[in-house]
């Protein structure tokens, strides 16, 4: 991987993440606990294949719109003109939903399956295509051209972006796939289980939304 880069200091970024998410943290945060929510509710769905698959595939999708969602919050943020409310950022995300999730298919799935079996090349292969998602929002670029686009992005500075978009990946899979399978059974309750799903994907989907967001955006000025 190539050297650290000035303009993704953890600090700074992480800095910046924070105002974003102190200025949007209610429109952030809503659909995060509905997304956390409903990831808890797949794994009560197991014992029954038809409503586990129909789940996962909406959850998949609902979580990508998510990412898009995000995209248009920092969208937001950076412009001088009014905040578009929920409802009109969730509908300017919705038509890149079906890229996003080709993308994400790509960009993330298989590089955590390659991680299961060699660490590294996952790892590599995760920070190469991390910032898919702004390039598909923000250029309104295809899956394969986001993906294309993103390694272009990485160049150069693959340490900087794994410390940060990598690791914020990281942390959100891992926190997300404990939840979902500990929750509940830990708790002895299901509604408890929905209520600690839904309070830990709002503590790390939007940071980590926004960090890949800033990341794009700060690799996008220095190149």
């Amino acid at each position: 991987m190539a050297a650290r880069s000035a303009d993704l200091a953890p600090g700074d970024l992480a800095r910046d993440v924070r105002g974003i998410l102190r200025r949007h943290r209610l429109a952030a945060c809503l659909p995060a606990a509905v997304l956390g929510a409903g990831s808890d509710a797949l794994v009560l769905a197991r014992h029954h294949l038809g409503a586990e698959v129909a789940l996962g595939l909406a959850l998949a999708i609902a979580f990508e719109l998510y990412v898009g969602y995000a995209e248009q919050i920092v969208a937001a943020d950076r412009s001088a003109r009014p905040h578009p409310g929920v409802a009109a950022m969730l509908r300017s995300a919705g038509p890149l939903t079906p890229a996003l999730v080709v993308a994400s298919a790509i960009a993330v799935t298989l590089p955590l399956a390659a991680a299961g079996l060699l660490v590294i090349p996952g790892l590599w292969l995760l920070t190469r295509w991390s910032l898919f998602a702004p390039a598909i929002v923000r250029e309104r670029l295809g899956p394969l051209s986001a993906l294309r686009r993103s390694a272009e992005l990485v160049r150069g500075a693959s340490w900087a972006v794994a410390a940060t978009a990598t690791a914020s990946v990281l942390i959100e899979h891992a926190v997300l796939e404990a939840t979902a399978h500990s929750a509940a059974p830990g708790l002895g309750s299901a509604l408890l289980g929905l209520v600690v799903a839904a309070l830990a994907t709002t503590a790390v989907s939007p940071p980590a939304a926004f960090t890949i967001s800033v990341v794009y955006e700060r690799r996008l000025a220095a190149r």
